[in-house]
């Protein structure tokens, strides 16, 4: 009787590898670049088709007639009124945005200044300013960011703050100066530092005598 074979059972476990994890983001159809939370929002148009905050924003600066707040769809040409706010103020498409990584679900504010994207990104650290990213969108198809650093609004206990400091200082700017002056003051009018010409005298008492008479 021959020997039954021995069979080894193996279990395949299948990962995910990271090329396989990146395309299965969704990306734009336009730049090719995948979808994120603010210059790559993906924003939804009348006709369904989804499209990146950035691309729209450029198809809008060199093709849309400032006359007719339209834009018309790259794919089946249908025309989507702009918003008063641009392009920002088009539909968030929840469906492509919860897609992605957890930390990119959530819209970050981008509004439109000109022929620019700008977003203010914020900084954990308290009583530092944010930075203000913004993304050239204009005719000439220049590709450029900028950043600058925001300056904080103060309120109004700051303020207060802030002048009862700067009183603190003229008051210390004053009596610094008098203490300066004075001195100089003395010099110039007696010619010493002593502010008084008339010295105190000091009165002299005069020994009595006696004489004694045999």
């Amino acid at each position: 009787m021959e020997p039954s074979p021995v069979v080894w059972h193996t279990q395949v476990v299948q990962l995910e590898t990271d090329l396989e994890r990146v395309s299965s983001q969704p990306e734009c159809s336009i730049c090719f670049t995948t979808y994120d939370n603010v210059f790559k929002t993906p924003k939804l148009l009348d006709c369904t088709h989804t499209f990146c905050l950035e691309c729209l924003s450029r198809i809008m600066a060199t093709t849309m007639d400032p006359q007719n707040s339209k834009i018309s769809c790259p794919f089946c040409r249908h025309p989507t009124t702009i918003p008063k706010k641009g392009p920002p103020g088009l539909t968030t498409s929840q469906e492509v945005l919860c897609r992605l990584p957890v930390h990119l679900q959530h819209e970050e504010p981008v509004w439109l200044d000109g022929e620019r994207l700008c977003y203010q990104r914020p900084i954990d650290i308290p009583g530092v300013p944010g930075f203000c990213i913004c993304v050239d969108i204009g005719a000439s198809g220049r590709n450029t960011v900028s950043s600058f650093q925001t300056q904080p609004r103060l309120g109004l206990l700051e303020r207060l703050m802030d002048c009862k400091r700067l009183l603190l200082f003229m008051f210390l700017m004053l009596l610094l100066l008098g203490i300066i002056l004075w001195p100089l003051q003395c010099i110039v009018t007696t010619g010493s530092l002593r502010c008084s010409s008339q010295e105190l005298q000091m009165p002299t008492t005069t020994p009595s005598t006696t004489t004694v008479n045999g």
